[in-house]
């Protein structure tokens, strides 16, 4: 893998399968990615040496995108935040930060609706319909970012995991204790008024944000919870740098 880095475009992963480690490329050289439990597959994979590779499990079909500039990509914080984040404005740094430490490109902003923002329009326009929403190892999730927003609540497939930046299944890691996520949205992911935990700065008892339980197969569930909760807070790429 080392004698073929100078060649390899930023973004390229590398899996090595004598150690079953999974590498991508950075400006300075290979970033290792810690991976989260394991999916057990069938025995009918079907490889295809196409961009897009489809794996058969139990008969239906899980896509995953190879290449990190043909997706958005969602993922975690590493740790779970009460509803006190110090504003909108700390939860996008704290995502921003995270994707740069791990080696990724630092085009990530919180997956939250404030007194300012709907969470709808924080993927920049020119790329809401024409790539995939996967997790952090390309497992497709939403086939575009206007697919969450039907109004239905985000359907998600149980099987497939949902990473925080340093690797970690958040749904089945106990140290997120709590399945659920803050988002302060509607189904359509417009802001919910005084459901933003006061514009993400309070975790009183008696204030509310708007949630949704992870476990009820949802990502915009309909969930009104006190700020005190500490929950996942997710993340999304807002364009690609290409």
């Amino acid at each position: 893998m080392m004698q073929h880095t100078v060649r390899d475009a930023e973004g390229t992963m590398a899996y090595v399968t004598s150690t079953g480690s999974l590498f991508i490329k950075v400006s300075q050289g290979w970033k290792e990615i810690q991976l989260g439990s394991l999916i057990h597959l069938s025995n009918n994979i079907v490889p295809q040496d196409e961009p897009r590779i489809a794996y058969q499990i139990r008969g239906e079909t899980m896509e995953r995108i190879r290449s990190v500039n043909e997706r958005l990509t969602l993922v975690a914080l590493n740790q779970p935040h009460s509803g006190h984040m110090t504003g909108l404005d700390t939860a996008d740094r704290l995502c921003y930060e995270q994707a740069k430490a791990m080696g990724l490109a630092p085009n990530y902003r919180a997956f939250i609706s404030s007194n300012r923002q709907d969470l709808v329009h924080v993927v920049d326009r020119g790329f809401r319909e024409n790539l995939p929403v996967t997790n952090l190892r390309g497992d497709v999730m939403f086939r575009n970012w206007q697919e969450i927003f039907t109004g239905d609540g985000g359907p998600l497939d149980a099987r497939i995991p949902l990473y925080s930046f340093d690797g970690r299944d958040v749904i089945a890691d106990p140290f997120w204790p709590q399945k659920s996520m803050w988002h302060g949205s509607s189904s359509r992911g417009l802001r919910v008024v005084d459901k933003h935990c006061e514009t993400w700065r309070a975790d009183h008892m008696s204030v509310m944000g708007q949630s949704s339980s992870l476990t009820s197969g949802l990502l915009l569930g309909q969930q009104t919870r006190s700020c005190s909760n500490q929950y996942i807070v997710l993340c999304i790429e807002t364009h690609k740098t290409l």
